[in-house]
């Protein structure tokens, strides 16, 4: 295992620069591209918005397995051995790793990377213990309604919630449900249905944990474009179902004056949550079209991608060594 440590070492440093280098390509295109996502529906834009916040971290993994991909075929006898050929500096290679490199460089760049991963799992993990203490609380408060998910809580507030993880569950106050006509009430129950379908609790997680690679200004701006998607899925599909755009739009706006705003963790959403202005608009205006060419294009430009990639790995390999040889000096 030792003689793989300069291997993993240098990993760590091809996949952070992979990763960097992705989200500085991201932070220059997103403001156009976010004009053309405002434009589409709110399904679609919520999963191409995941996708963006994901694309530093696994492109920064992929990268480097394809930087690897030379050796692999040596160790799988497909190819020579590659290091023979380029003997003389650095090589990235399963067959022959490098050393483990201990240099002040590499010391400055490790540290920055721990205190910057400590201080970003701290922040995700407050958010994951206060969801669990908040999913925990109106578990204990609430009784099963239907048995589909849907519990009321014996409290004498507004509350329209949900919560938990991969089995989200519907939170209503019996105080909300008193307050509200039975149509209005048709409203907050397919919306906050429409999250547990979507799972979006989960989606936050994934999107909040993984998008630790991207600028912290655009990530903002990214996980707060997403949960308007999100949000918006959600009130186009009571829409859908009710069958009236302003009824629920009307809805959201006579429940927003009903809650107190309190920030929500990132695992529990509602309703009375946040940009409800632009919900509102959006609600008001016809609704986007979606079209099939859009999956075709993105599928097609995703596996041209990968076929670059691969086709390349040579010549990424190569570069990638250099670039950490300096690393190495």
């Amino acid at each position: 295992m030792s003689s793989y440590l300069g291997l993993m070492q240098f990993g760590l440093f091809a996949s952070c620069g992979f990763a960097c280098f992705t989200a500085l390509i991201s932070r220059a295109v997103y403001p156009w591209a976010r004009k053309q996502l405002l434009q589409s529906t709110p399904e679609r834009r919520s999963n191409i918005l995941l996708i963006w916040l994901l694309a530093p971290a696994f492109i920064g993994l992929l990268f480097t397995l394809l930087s690897l991909m030379p050796s692999l075929l040596s160790l799988m006898g497909i190819d020579q051995d590659h290091c023979g050929v380029h003997d003389g500096h650095l090589h990235l290679c399963l067959i022959h790793p490098p050393l483990p490199v201990d240099n002040m460089i590499s010391w400055v760049f490790i540290t920055v990377l721990a205190v910057v991963a400590i201080i970003f799992a701290g922040t995700v993990m407050l958010g994951l213990v206060r969801g669990h203490k908040l999913y925990n609380a109106l578990m204990m408060a609430s009784r099963n309604h239907d048995g589909h998910g849907l519990r009321i809580v014996e409290w004498d507030g507004p509350l329209a919630v949900s919560a938990g993880l991969y089995r989200m569950s519907v939170f209503i106050s019996k105080q909300l449900i008193q307050s509200l006509t039975s149509r209005q009430l048709d409203v907050v129950l397919a919306h906050e249905q429409k999250h547990a379908q979507r799972k979006d609790a989960l989606r936050q997680l994934l999107a909040h944990t993984l998008s630790f690679a991207h600028l912290p200004g655009l990530r903002s701006s990214l996980l707060a474009d997403m949960d308007l998607a999100c949000e918006q899925a959600c009130d186009e599909a009571a829409a859908r179902i009710i069958g009236d755009r302003l009824y629920v739009a009307e809805t959201i706006v006579s429940i927003e004056r009903m809650f107190i705003r309190k920030p929500l963790p990132f695992t529990a959403l509602s309703i009375s949550g946040s940009n409800i202005t632009e919900r509102v608009e959006s609600l008001v205006q016809k609704p986007a079209v979606d079209s099939c060419s859009w999956r075709v294009r993105l599928i097609l430009g995703g596996m041209l991608l990968l076929l670059a990639a691969f086709a390349s790995a040579g010549e990424l390999h190569h570069h990638t060594e250099s670039i950490l040889g300096f690393l190495a000096r």
